[in-house]
C-alpha cells in the first residue's frame, strides 16, 4: 500500500513538472522558454511541442536561445525575442599611457561597453582622447593602453575603423583606430612631417572621438 502511494505521487510529481516545462500543457499568455529548432523558411522557432512566430524584433534567431513567447487569444504563438542573457556590461573608463588623455574636444571620458545585438557580442566605444606629441610623434606608436583589455572585450580578429579627428594641426579629418585581437587599441595615421603637402601632409590632430564605434567581438 504504501509502495503504490508512493508511485501515485511520483507519477503526480513528474506530471506537475512536465506541465511547468512545456508551454503547451501550461497555456500560459505569456511565458519564456527555449528554442529548440529554427525554421528559417516559415520565420518561425519551435519551443519545445510549440511552433512560435517570430516578431520582426527577434533576428538572427539560434537554437539555445531563451526566448519571450507570448499565447493570442485564438491560441497563436509569438516570439517576440530574446530575453536578457546578462552579457551587457557597464560603460568603463580605459587607462591611457602618458601622452593621451580623456575628454578630448569636451567629448568625455573615452570609454567601452558590451552590449548583445540580435545575439551578437558588440563592443561600443564612447568619448573622445586628448594627443600630446613630442617631436612630431604620436606617443607609444599610438597604442593609447597603459593595458591590454581583458579576454572577453577581445574582437576575434583586428577590427579597423574609421574615426573623426580635428581639423586642426590635420590635414585629414579621420584616422583609422585598430583593435586588435591581444587586448590592444592603435590610433594609425598621424605624421612626423614639418610642411604640408600632398606627399608629405602634417597630420598631428590634438584629439580624436571615440563616439559611435561599434564592431563585432565574435
Amino acid at each position: 500500500m504504501t509502495d503504490g502511494f508512493a508511485l501515485a505521487q511520483g507519477i503526480a510529481q513528474a506530471s506537475r513538472q512536465a506541465g511547468r516545462d512545456d508551454p503547451e500543457v501550461r497555456r500560459a499568455e505569456v511565458q519564456s522558454g527555449i528554442v529548440t529548432a529554427v525554421n528559417v523558411i516559415s520565420g518561425t522557432v519551435d519551443v519545445g511541442s510549440i511552433r512560435a512566430r517570430r516578431l520582426d524584433t527577434y533576428q538572427a534567431p539560434a537554437v539555445g536561445d531563451q526566448v519571450l513567447l507570448v499565447q493570442s487569444g485564438a491560441g497563436s504563438w509569438w516570439a517576440a525575442g530574446r530575453t536578457s542573457s546578462g552579457a551587457d556590461t557597464a560603460w568603463t573608463d580605459v587607462s591611457l599611457v602618458s601622452g593621451f588623455s580623456h575628454n578630448g574636444n569636451s567629448n568625455g571620458n573615452v570609454q567601452f561597453r558590451v552590449v548583445v545585438t540580435a545575439g551578437t557580442r558588440m563592443m561600443q566605444w564612447r568619448g573622445g582622447i586628448g594627443i600630446t606629441y613630442t617631436s612630431n610623434t604620436i606617443p607609444n606608436s599610438g597604442n593609447i593602453l597603459t593595458a591590454p583589455l581583458g579576454a572577453s572585450f577581445r574582437p576575434a580578429g583586428r577590427r579597423s575603423i574609421t574615426a573623426a579627428c580635428s581639423a586642426g594641426s590635420s590635414s585629414s579629418l579621420s584616422l583609422k583606430i585598430d583593435f586588435q585581437m591581444d587586448g590592444t587599441v592603435q590610433i594609425v595615421g598621424t605624421t612626423t612631417a614639418t610642411t604640408d603637402t600632398y606627399s608629405t601632409p602634417i597630420i598631428r590632430p590634438p584629439w580624436v572621438s571615440f563616439n559611435n564605434i561599434q564592431y563585432s567581438l565574435d
